[in-house]
C-alpha cells in the first residue's frame, strides 16, 4: 500500500498542500477558517496520515528532543524526570536521559549532541552550590537553550529553577511551634567527611537562626556527616539520650534532610521512646519519599521536584521555540509544601 502524503490529504480535502502544512505546523500569519481547519483535520484522521517527523524537523531546524543530564541513581533526579516527561508529552517533545559518573564529562558530551543537531536543548540537575562560570560561558557562546535545576542560585548568567529554601524552614518552624510550643533543636546532615554544606543548606541554617532570634529563644545546632546507620547507631542513640536527659517533657527536633529524621526514629526505638509523644520530629525535605512508610508518618516540608522539572522543561521549550529570548536568564522560584503526619 502506497504511503499517504500531505499531497493526498490536500487533494481529498480540496485545499492546497501549503494549507495542510500550515495546519500541521501551526504556522503563524496564514488565515485559515475554522470550518476548513476542521475539514482538514477530519481528512487526516480518516486517511491515517502521519507527518514525517524527521522531515518536519529539518524544515523547522528542530529535532523535538531535549536532553536531561543528572545522576540516574539519584531519587531527586527521578522525581524531576516525572515533571519533565509531563511537559514533553504536553508539548510534543521527546526526552533523552544522559547520565554518567563524571558529571563534567556528561555536560561536554551533551554539547556535542547539540552541535550535531541531535537535540534542541539541555537541562541539568545540579546541586544548589553548582555555579560553574566556564559551563555558563560555553552555553552562552554556543547559544544553547539551557536551564539548570537548582544550580546558579545567586548568579544570573543562566536560567534556573529553584525552591524557596528560607521559606521551607520558616514553614517547618512555624508548624512545630504552633503544634508544640517548643523551640526545635536543629540537626544539620551533610555529606562528609568535611563540613561543606551546599547553598540550600546554608540558607536553611541561616533562616533557623533568624527565626530563633526573632522568637527570643536559644538556638541548638548539631552538624553530623551522613553515614550508614550501622556505623552510626551508637552515636545517634547516645546523642539523643543526652539531649533528653534531665528534661521533664518532650523535645522537638528539626532535621534539614529526611535522613536525619529517619535516624532519630531509629534512635528513639533503641531508647524505647515514642515519636509524636516523647519527642517531636520533622524534616525540611522529603527527597527519599519515605515519610508514608514511617510510624508515625513523618511530618515534613516537600521540595516540589516534579513541579520543578515541569517548569524547567517548559522554560526550555520556550527558548527552543523562540518564544523567550535566550538573554532572559531570570530565575523561577517555587514554594515548598507541607506534608503532615503524626510525628509533630
Amino acid at each position: 500500500m502506497a504511503r499517504i502524503t500531505s499531497k493526498d490529504v490536500a487533494k481529498r480535502a480540496g485545499v492546497s498542500q501549503s494549507v495542510v502544512s500550515a495546519i500541521l505546523n501551526g504556522t503563524q500569519g496564514i488565515r485559515i477558517g475554522e470550518e476548513k481547519r476542521k475539514l482538514v483535520l477530519q481528512v487526516i484522521e480518516e486517511m491515517g496520515y502521519h507527518a514525517d517527523a524527521q522531515a518536519r524537523g529539518l524544515r523547522l531546524g528542530r529535532t523535538h528532543c531535549i536532553a536531561a543530564v543528572g545522576k540516574l541513581k539519584s531519587p531527586i533526579f527521578f522525581q524531576v524526570l516525572a515533571g519533565i516527561q509531563d511537559a514533553c508529552l504536553e508539548s510534543g517533545y521527546h526526552l533523552l536521559l544522559y547520565g554518567t559518573p563524571n558529571s563534567e564529562e556528561s555536560r561536554h558530551n551533551i554539547v556535542d549532541l547539540y552541535s550535531q543537531r541531535r537535540i534542541d536543548g539541555i537541562m541539568t540537575q545540579d546541586t544548589t552550590s553548582y555555579s560553574d562560570p566556564q559551563w555558563a560561558e560555553l552555553v552562552r557562546e554556543k547559544q544553547i537553550p539551557y536551564v539548570s535545576l537548582e544550580g546558579y542560585p545567586v548568579s544570573d548568567v543562566v536560567s534556573s529553577v529553584l525552591m524557596d529554601y528560607p521559606r521551607s524552614i520558616e514553614m517547618a518552624l512555624d508548624h512545630m511551634w504552633s503544634k508544640t510550643g517548643l523551640a526545635p533543636r536543629y540537626i544539620e546532615i551533610f555529606d562528609g567527611p568535611e563540613y561543606h554544606p551546599n547553598w540550600g543548606d546554608r540558607q536553611r541554617l541561616a533562616t533557623y537562626k533568624q527565626w530563633i532570634e526573632k522568637h527570643d529563644l536559644q538556638p541548638s545546632v548539631t552538624a553530623k556527616p551522613h553515614a550508614p546507620w550501622e556505623a552510626e547507631r551508637g552515636w545517634w542513640t547516645e546523642w539523643l539520650a543526652q539531649e533528653l536527659a534531665g528534661t521533664t517533657g518532650p523535645m522537638a527536633f528539626l532535621s534539614n534532610w529526611s535522613r536525619g529524621a529517619v535516624n532519630l526514629y531509629r534512635a528513639a526505638f533503641e531508647l524505647k521512646l515514642t515519636v509524636g509523644r516523647d519527642l517531636f520530629v520533622m524534616a525540611a525535605d522529603n527527597t527519599e519519599q519515605a515519610n508514608q512508610f514511617m510510624l508515625p508518618m513523618l511530618t515534613s516540608v516537600a521540595v516540589p521536584y516534579a513541579q520543578m522539572g515541569y517548569v524547567a522543561a517548559m522554560r526550555l521549550i520556550e527558548y527552543i521555540e523562540e518564544k523567550r529570548d535566550l538573554a532572559d536568564t531570570s530565575k523561577i522560584w517555587l514554594p515548598p509544601s507541607m506534608i503532615e503526619g503524626g510525628s509533630v
